[in-house]
């Protein structure tokens, strides 16, 4: 992401999915292990592809592994706990999402994964990096949030 002439690549639909959920009412919310330092940029990234506004939680220094498990399962407890949001469907693309959304107490059937850790752990995979039937299977039934 430091690397000007990298250009992140989104994966399929992860915008639509993002946008389906905030017009239903939900707060999205990027909590990622990215370092402050590049918290700008993802927030363009982000902005550039036409994904919702939401709060960018980013890491005071670069996380990864088990510093990644702690510091995103803190931040979950967090949301949850302290201000009382509750998690409706969580997603990631590493074992320390799944183990961090688990330390959280974030059930399986709402742990969405991609990539190649999909479906591990009793997680629910989102096959071929696409979320476009997870659109149309699971969050357009969800309620409207008021």
């Amino acid at each position: 992401i430091d690397d000007g002439a990298y250009v992140p690549l989104q994966n399929q639909s992860a915008d639509v999915l993002m946008n389906t959920w905030a017009k239903k009412g939900y707060q999205v919310v990027y909590l990622t292990a990215r370092p402050h330092l590049f918290r700008a940029e993802t927030r363009r990234w982000l902005a550039d592809l036409g994904f919702p506004s939401g709060p960018v939680i980013t890491a005071n220094s670069l996380v990864f592994g088990d510093s990644a498990r702690e510091y995103k399962g803190a931040w979950v407890k967090r949301m949850t706990n302290d201000f009382g949001w509750k998690v409706v469907a969580a997603y990631g693309n590493a074992e320390s999402d799944i183990q961090a959304y688990e330390d959280a107490g974030i059930p399986k059937d709402i742990t969405f994964i991609v990539g190649e850790f999909a479906g591990a752990s009793g997680t629910v995979p989102v096959p071929n990096n696409d979320f476009t039937q997870h659109i149309t299977d699971f969050v357009d039934q969800q309620p409207d949030n008021p």
